[in-house]
């Protein structure tokens, strides 16, 4: 508790530049555990959506059937947007006789549309993990020049009246790694994740395409 307290009072004694930085450090970190807990969050849904969409696929054996029922849907997300796009296509396509590029290039979109959602504020936490430790650096700089200047003045100097200065300069630097670790580590996690995503989509839409060839040929069979 003492500490914290050491902390405030720092932080009440220290320039205003200084505290201008750390008031900026505080307010980017709230924002990133902000944005990561949101990630987490929305991540956490995306994978419970593939797994349900994927069961809920695989267990029918008629497209219509499944199309069918997403329309009863009012919002579709992830897989379902991308099969729905897909399978809407497929049936204009196949109904004129073309090839699947049209198909291929509406999954491409409904994937590109589905990774930029799951992408959006990442470029927040890389400019975090990126800038927070040189404004923290700026701050400590400030702070140093701010107590070697005030030393000047002083007959006699101990290391009570230096540490004071630096340590007030120190907290800036520690505050900018506070926001920058966090935001990197979850940039990463967050990066890797959205890969794992798109792989999932990809490979359901390589999936799809087989399938429809396959219902193609059959419709064919039958003629």
């Amino acid at each position: 508790m003492a500490f914290e307290l050491d902390l405030i009072s720092l932080f009440l004694q220290a320039s205003f530049i200084v505290k201008l930085v750390l008031i900026t450090l505080l307010i980017v970190s709230f924002a990133s555990w902000w944005f990561i807990f949101e990630k987490y969050i929305t991540f956490t849904r995306v994978k419970k959506d593939i797994f349900i969409f994927n069961k809920f696929f695989w267990n029918k054996n008629d497209l219509k059937v499944i199309f069918d029922e997403l329309l009863k849907k009012e919002e579709l997300v992830g897989l379902e947007q991308i099969f729905f796009a897909a399978y809407k296509e497929f049936k204009d396509a196949n109904h004129k006789n073309t090839d699947f590029d049209s198909i291929k290039k509406i999954l491409e979109i409904s994937i590109s549309r589905n990774i930029e959602e799951l992408s959006k504020r990442l470029s927040f936490l890389s400019t975090v993990a990126s800038v927070s430790p040189y404004i923290g650096l700026f701050g400590t700089v400030w702070g140093i020049m701010n107590a070697f200047g005030g030393l000047s003045q002083l007959t006699q100097v101990s290391i009570t009246v230096v540490a004071p200065g630096i340590s007030e300069a120190l907290i800036a630097t520690a505050l900018g790694l506070f926001a920058a670790i966090p935001a990197l580590v979850s940039y990463n996690w967050c990066l890797n994740k959205i890969n794992t995503f798109s792989n999932e989509y990809y490979n359901f839409s390589e999936e799809l395409i087989i399938i429809f060839g396959k219902e193609i040929n059959e419709s064919e069979a039958f003629k």
